[in-house]
């Protein structure tokens, strides 16, 4: 036995959200009452309706009780679903007077149809301009009374509203193209616009130097200030009551936009445009780019009036100047006017043209034709490249080609002397065998003649190689077998042929077939060819196969994008140098303060927390600024031969550990290996850098392979890199890959794809200084879901593979072996008085200059001066110009160097100690014994931020 549930379920089956929705419904409130009582007649139309995806309702009773479906919903709006099972006339009370009449024929009996009916619907809280197409169609009572109807509903609101302002913008687009000044141009805006009322209300047109007070007023009666009138476009308040017009509304329009229309770029707007918005639309998003449309549309107007102006001058220039005949003449063909160069071709003097009819100057076998050619001219029929013969003061016979236009029942023409073109293209008539030999050996153009159907008649050697058929396959078959389907499809064959009819030439430039069916690149000229009286016999046609021009454009526009990138990076490199450089100096002071602050504080476990704290930060400070310096390839680096299989195996079991055992790190090297150059600490570093990056790539765990093989580059194999051998060093991930920006951006400075505070995004672009600084290269390869390979280029050193090992430097500070004289120059304050501080605290005199020029005298004029410790970058005079400066005078006196950078500090003829900002107390007293001959001479100290 059936549940009440299940006989719910059979009468609204389904599981849209009406179906359950009328499942739950309370049907005895109604007049429809238990719907297990219901008829079949309502009950079959009911389930079509609930099963269905098109937008339906269905009214059954005496008044119609509504039910409709999920795709009816949004048509319903906030109304849903509170009319389910309501009247028809209260569900859309406010449009129901207007299909009232359409109901009733129904319950006679008879079906209804309406296609976009406009409808004012309050589905949104207001009336609402929609428009639907629908049909009514009556259901049948068992005994064959009308007991309901269905109604097929579509929503055409969008279509019509988008195909009505598309239809705006093409009218107002072809109004505008006849416009030939500014009033022609308002005119024409009105007119367009008034063809749109319910978008546009009403229309406000402002425009500099076209008289019309109607715009501005109702600019004024709408209140809308001049500055809310912007090229973006602002949506504005009207006042209410201001009796505005209301266009095909009863309604007073609530708001409007105001634009200002464009002028050229560069230039101050070239008028005001206020549009008056329909008040039965709500929020509309596309209304703003609508109106920017349509002031753009009258702003290119308004800049071809502008061009027009300014090319009617010109023409009035060119009638003075131009070498050509140029002539007016009426129907009767008598000269209206004549240019100069009828002097300089004919010899006759204008005055003397005036007023006389052509065939006074015309040869007399040209004048019948030619007065056809005028009463062609006469009715509209422009002529193109006509000739005719015009006589000379001199007696001889001039051959004019003339080109006309008809404007006010006048005939305007110019005319070329064409005489010794003509005198040339009859000797080459007289070699016309000589010439067919010449083009018919032409293997580099494919050169063949078409009939005026566009039939092959002629075939040359070129064009056999070039599309691969040979004569007698080709001649008598049309020319646009060459074409493409999709180009024979448009009718491009046929508009080149027009073209080159009309306009005596078309040139192009498309994809082309070949016989075996291989498309290639052609650059394309047909030329019409005429017989004597212009009319046209045929065209002559030559194709030229550019397909490699084309190739070697796009190498050239990727050479172009790769020289772009290399540029940025190099600019994004001397930033990132000059930053780390001024960093350097901030953290110098930190650092110097932290170890003299030290050897002060009492003792105290909380204080020494703190102190401890802080010199960690300003380490780690000095590792970031190293690794900028390393993106900007500026950093100090000990270049030695490297054995790779040595490093690698010493950091192998350190970074297993470092990394967790999901991710195992295989290694594949060959057995004979060869050295590299390379800065051992540097690239143990950024081997670091890739492993720990191989690991956040794969989240879940996965190998990580190290693989290194020997190349012999030639030149230009790899980007950046001359011709050498060199060891590929690979690492490989199994994660997720990357996408082709990803890619692209990753060895920028400070990009990073893991989450905040995980990353510096300076680790690749570390890599990739180092690298290129060493004489080697950093690439990249991915695909998504392929996982990443980071690939080192490392040039190969054929010296003995030393592995450099850290020193391990003990904690106390040196004592000094004796008390120096030592004149510590930098132009930064702060590093210079912890500097001071520094030696004074190892037990020496320390001197401070402020600038290299004080330094300088002050080493000139002291001679007690033991040690100088100087600052590289300091404006007017480096520290290495210092030195040099000293030189003559003061050789002996040994030489610091204090700086960030680890290029640009040698002094040529001497050796000089490079002490690497930011350095600590230690290092400091290392590098002074160093210089002062108490212990031996190293190439640099303080390289290392965590000492």
């Amino acid at each position: 036995m059936q549940t009440l549930e299940d006989e719910l379920s059979d009468i609204f089956p389904g599981q849209s959200e009406m179906a359950a929705v009328m499942r739950a419904h309370d049907w005895g409130s109604t007049s429809l009452g238990d719907p297990r009582g219901w008829p079949e007649a309502l009950k079959i139309p009911l389930s079509m309706l609930l099963t269905s995806k098109f937008e339906m309702w269905l009214g059954w009773g005496p008044d119609l009780n509504f039910f409709y479906n999920d795709a009816y919903i949004p048509t319903l709006g906030i109304k849903h679903p509170d009319m389910l099972g309501k009247p028809f006339r209260e569900v859309w009370s406010e449009v129901y007077d207007e299909v009232a009449g359409q109901v009733g024929r129904v319950r006679a009996g008879e079906a209804t149809w309406n296609a976009e009916l406009l409808l004012l619907l309050e589905r949104s809280g207001f009336p609402e301009e929609t428009y639907h197409s629908f049909s009514y169609s009556p259901l049948y009572e068992s005994d064959g009374s009308v007991g309901g109807l269905l109604c097929v509903v579509t929503e055409d609101t969008a279509r019509v509203i988008a195909r009505r302002r598309m239809e705006t913008l093409q009218t107002l687009g072809a109004s505008l193209a006849n416009a030939g000044d500014r009033p022609s141009v308002m005119k024409a805006v009105y007119t367009a616009l008034a063809s749109n009322r319910r978008d546009f209300p009403f229309v406000a047109l402002d425009i500099e130097g076209a008289e019309d007070g109607a715009g501005p007023q109702l600019i004024a009666a709408a209140r809308v200030s001049p500055a809310e009138f912007t090229e973006a476009g602002s949506t504005v308040d009207l006042p209410q009551a201001a009796g505005l017009p209301r266009g095909d509304w009863d309604l007073d329009p609530k708001k409007a936009v105001a634009m200002a229309i464009p002028g050229p770029a560069g230039r101050e707007k070239l008028g005001s445009l206020l549009l008056g918005l329909n008040p039965y639309r709500g929020e509309d998003d596309t209304i703003l780019d609508l109106a920017r449309l349509i002031a753009s549309q009258i702003g290119g107007a308004l800049a071809n009036v502008a061009a027009l102006e300014v090319e009617r001058r010109r023409a009035d220039r060119i009638w003075s100047v131009s070498r050509d005949l140029m002539v007016v003449v009426d129907g009767e063909g008598k000269f209206h006017s004549v240019s100069p160069s009828w002097t300089r071709i004919l010899g006759h003097a204008p005055q003397d043209v005036v007023g006389r009819v052509f065939a006074d100057f015309m040869h007399p076998e040209d004048v019948a034709p030619s007065r056809a050619a005028l009463d062609r001219a006469m009715s509209g029929g422009d002529l193109t490249n006509y000739e005719n013969r015009l006589h000379a003061l001199d007696g001889s016979y001039r051959r004019i080609e003339w080109h006309t236009t008809l404007e006010e029942g006048l005939v305007f023409a110019y005319g070329r002397d064409v005489t010794e073109r003509r005198q040339v293209e009859e000797a080459l008539n007289n070699s016309q065998e000589q010439f067919r030999h010449l083009v018919q050996g032409v293997t580099d153009y494919a050169i063949y003649m078409l009939d005026l159907d566009g039939n092959v008649s002629s075939w040359n050697e070129g064009a056999r190689r070039i599309k691969g058929y040979e004569p007698q396959e080709i001649i008598g078959e049309h020319f646009s077998r060459f074409y493409t389907e999709e180009d024979r499809a448009n009718g491009e064959p046929a508009r080149a042929l027009e073209t080159a009819r009309d306009e005596g030439r078309f040139l192009a430039e498309g994809w082309r077939v070949r016989k075996d069916g291989e498309r290639f690149r052609a650059s394309v000229v047909i030329d019409a060819i005429r017989d004597d009286e212009g009319r046209p016999i045929g065209f002559a046609k030559i194709t030229r196969d550019i397909t490699e021009r084309e190739l070697a454009q796009q190498e050239l526009e990727a050479a172009r994008e790769t020289l772009f990138q290399s540029q940025k990076m190099e600019a994004i490199g001397q930033l990132t140098g000059g930053v780390a450089h001024d960093f350097n100096n901030l953290l110098m002071a930190v650092l110097s303060s932290l170890d003299l602050l030290r050897k002060r504080l009492p003792d105290d476990p909380l204080a020494e927390r703190f102190l401890n704290n802080a010199i960690e930060g300003a380490k780690r400070g000095a590792t970031l600024t190293q690794r900028m310096l390393a993106f900007a390839r500026r950093q100090q680096l000990d270049v030695h031969s490297i054995d790779l299989t040595q490093l690698l195996s010493g950091m192998s079991d350190l970074v297993q550990r470092s990394i967790g055992p999901e991710w195992p790190i295989s290694t594949g090297f060959p057995l004979k290996l060869p050295a590299v150059r390379a800065d051992g600490n540097q690239l143990e570093m950024a081997l670091l850098n890739l492993i720990v990056n191989a690991r956040d790539a794969s989240p879940s765990g996965g190998k990580i392979k190290i693989s290194a093989d020997v190349h012999a580059l030639r030149d230009g194999a790899v980007e950046g890199l001359p011709a050498g051998s060199y060891v590929r060093l690979v690492v490989k991930d199994q994660g997720s890959g990357m996408d082709a920006e990803t890619l692209r951006r990753a060895t920028e400075p400070f990009f990073t794809t893991k989450g905040v505070g995980k990353g510096t995004g300076l680790g690749l672009p570390m890599v990739h200084g180092m690298t290129r600084q060493i004489g080697g290269s950093f690439e990249l390869q991915s695909r998504p879901g392929e996982g990443a390979s980071a690939i080192l280029w490392l040039p190969v050193d054929e010296a003995q593979p030393v592995v450099s090992q850290p020193v391990t430097e003990e904690d106390s500070v040196p004592a000094a072996e004796r008390r120096l004289k030592i004149l510590a120059v930098d132009d930064d304050a702060l590093v210079l008085m912890n500097t001071a501080a520094l030696l004074e605290d190892l037990g020496h005199e320390a001197i401070e200059a402020d600038s290299a020029a004080q330094a300088l005298e002050i080493i000139l004029e002291r001679e007690d001066i033991d040690l100088v410790i100087t600052d590289q970058a300091m404006p007017d005079m480096t520290g290495v110009e210092l030195i040099t400066s000293m030189q003559p005078k003061r050789a002996s006196v040994p030489v610091i160097i204090a700086s960030g950078y680890g290029e640009g500090v040698e002094v040529p003829g001497r050796d000089v100690i490079h002490l690497s900002k930011p350095f600590s107390q230690k290092q400091l007293a290392k590098a002074i014994d160093a210089a002062a001959g108490s212990a031996p001479l190293a190439p640099r100290f303080g390289s290392k931020p965590s000492d």
